[in-house]
């Protein structure tokens, strides 16, 4: 899961740095109503990632904290 977690944080990272360059090709070079949308699209898919990130986070976080308090009774589960 901690492959699966920095995997994400590789796809935030590009996905911030294409939002980027659309948003200065919106700017700079073409106002155009598809690179806007593509924008936006962009957008919801850096929220879908991180979203995705803190939740598979947190559950490396509970998966590492059920293994640090495991008692004895718990095994026998």
């Amino acid at each position: 899961m901690k492959i699966a977690s920095k995997l994400l944080s590789v796809l935030i990272s590009i996905t911030t740095f294409a939002s980027g360059i659309t948003l200065f090709l919106e700017i700079a070079c073409f106002f155009d109503l598809k690179t806007l949308g593509m924008f936006f699209a962009e957008i919801c898919i850096i929220f879908s990632l991180i979203y995705t990130k803190r939740n598979l986070d947190f559950m490396i976080y509970q998966d590492e904290l059920r293994k640090k308090y495991k008692t004895r009774r718990s095994r026998d589960e």
